[in-house]
């Protein structure tokens, strides 16, 4: 009989080791996937390594580059330069802007270039038309509402239901400095690099994934 209990309880202790691991394993891959962009989100569209080169205008010189883009949510993402003498990483919003994504910096990175911060009149996915201020959205941390704020000149364009343009009128001055985004179709980005010493000039990415 002793022999039976002990046997019966290796069997029980098996039986919950087993469920442990079962359960173990549901809750890594729930925390996985929750790692991985939609399909057919902005961050989907363009997370991956590009290879290409990075042309200085100061000296029209180039050399071998790589840019690594990984996702943070649907509509943010780092992205990580890397070349000779050259290593950056910074984060951008995406837009939508038809066929193109294009980006936009965030948080106190748009207060440096811009000089404010941005409103809550943003959003980054392109909106059917009759969309309303009713409908508040949430992309990661663009949120939508009606196109009005202090930038809404519509210089940018009138298609207020593109994001882009609605960011462009909502967001910038007229004269506001933009320096790249993505073209999905071609699995490609373009990004210029400002760097600022005695002559300021860009260091300009170019790559394909």
């Amino acid at each position: 009989m002793k022999r039976n209990k002990l046997f019966t309880g290796m069997k029980n202790t098996k039986v919950i080791f087993l469920m442990v691991a079962v359960v173990g394993f549901l809750f890594y891959s729930c925390n996985k996937e929750e790692e991985t962009p939609l399909d057919n989100t902005l961050a989907s569209s363009v997370i991956g390594t590009y290879t290409g080169t990075l042309k200085s205008t100061a000296t029209n010189q180039s050399s071998p580059a790589t840019l690594n883009v990984t996702l943070i949510n649907d509509s943010l993402v780092s992205m990580h330069c890397l070349s000779y003498n050259f290593d950056s990483t910074f984060t951008m919003q995406l837009y939508q802007n038809y066929d193109s994504i294009m980006v936009c910096y965030t948080g106190q990175d748009f207060f440096a270039e811009y000089g404010h911060n941005r409103n809550n009149y943003d959003f980054c996915t392109n909106r059917q038309s009759g969309w309303t201020n009713n409908a508040w959205m949430n992309d990661g941390n663009c949120w939508g509402n009606m196109n009005q704020g202090w930038g809404n000149s519509n210089w940018a364009g009138t298609d207020q239901w593109n994001a882009w343009t609605n960011h462009m009128n909502t967001q910038h001055n007229q004269n506001d400095n933009h320096f790249g985004g993505f073209n999905p179709k071609m699995n490609s980005c373009i990004f210029k690099f400002t760097i600022q010493n005695n002559s300021n000039y860009f260091e300009v990415f170019e790559g394909v994934k």
